[in-house]
């Protein structure tokens, strides 16, 4: 297995972090690496994900909700479909620091089956920084209280 994760504090609770995390309709406004997500945020809900990233054309992916823990997690899994070929799995990750005050917020991506060990540097390099740029506007947003609504939520 191969993992990607990048972690950042935030100036924020959780509760103000996790609704800029799940309100995928304000994506387009802030988020530099997903750029639009639709779907709901539900366990076994299927997503439609626009990812682009420096230096290669946007990416669709259809990844599942495989968790939904509200201020805690959220996370995907997309999958080839042979099973055992090649599957990621992203996880947010939300955890209180200062008694609730701030947040440390971590996303990841592990690769796994067969191809999963074999996801070149190049890719985890730049996914790296993507991870990153979409962390530091994340921690923008959530620092700045713009509130967000979102009917898919």
């Amino acid at each position: 297995m191969t993992r990607v994760a990048v972690g950042v504090e935030v100036d924020a609770p959780p509760a103000t972090v996790w609704s800029v995390l799940t309100a995928f309709d304000a994506y387009p406004d802030w988020n530099p690496l997903v750029r639009r997500v639709r779907g709901r945020v539900e366990e076994g809900r299927r997503l439609r994900v626009v990812i682009t990233q420096r230096g290669v054309p946007p990416a669709v992916i259809a990844p599942r909700v495989t968790r939904v823990v509200p201020e805690r997690e959220l996370s995907w899994r997309s999958a080839l479909p042979v099973p055992g070929a090649f599957d990621a799995t992203h996880r947010f990750l939300l955890e209180p620091l200062d008694g609730g005050e701030r947040t440390r917020f971590t996303q990841e991506e592990t690769f796994g089956g067969v191809a999963g060990a074999a996801v070149p540097r190049a890719v985890r390099d730049r996914l790296r920084a993507g991870f990153a740029d979409m962390s530091d506007a994340l921690k923008r947003r959530a620092e700045s209280a713009i509130p967000v609504c979102d009917s898919d939520r």
